[in-house]
């Protein structure tokens, strides 16, 4: 049952970092089209939620990757598929610490009166630390899926055999 929940936990946080970093990536194309006032306005306003369900997604889903991994450790391309999905949680950390995180800083502070000259320049570093951010994300989900979908199986089997081949009718869903 553990190993059930820790690949449930790291695919749900998977799949809440890439949500979330997907839909920055859809924005691009409107937010470039403001002014700086506005961009400016929209950073300082709309992304608080973003911060903080991610860093909670991000964190939660790397120890529960890296749980998985010793439970995994006898298992190999479960193992390796697993080790991908940590690394690319941290990856996802490193990038918002590094890059996404201090832009953050540094655009809180500004005024439509103290914008720097460069801000688009500053914009699109945002974008691009946001589009790696769902690359890695994409990738920690894929990769749990595959592991978690290859050691499932392809059959309604049972130890006896096919439960289909028994003359058993699936259940129907309600």
């Amino acid at each position: 049952m553990l190993l059930k929940t820790l690949r449930f936990v790291s695919l749900l946080c998977a799949a809440l970092a890439f949500g979330l970093t997907l839909t920055h990536d859809l924005e691009i194309p409107g937010k470039q089209m403001l002014s700086a006032a506005d961009w400016v306005k929209v950073q300082n306003t709309f992304y608080g939620g973003f911060a903080l369900v991610g860093g909670v997604a991000e964190i939660l889903g790397l120890i529960s990757a890296g749980i998985l991994l010793f439970w995994l450790a006898r298992r190999p391309s479960a193992f390796v598929l697993t080790l991908i999905a940590a690394l690319s949680f941290a990856g996802m950390l490193a990038v918002f610490a590094f890059g996404n995180n201090p832009i953050n800083q540094q655009v809180m502070t500004w005024t439509p009166a103290t914008i720097p000259t460069d801000w688009q320049q500053i914009r699109d570093a945002w974008d691009r630390f946001h589009a790696i951010s769902s690359g890695l994300a994409a990738l920690a989900l894929t990769t749990l899926l595959i592991a978690t979908l290859r050691e499932t199986p392809s059959s309604l089997a049972t130890p006896h055999g096919s439960a289909l081949e028994k003359g058993h009718k699936p259940s129907s869903p309600g």
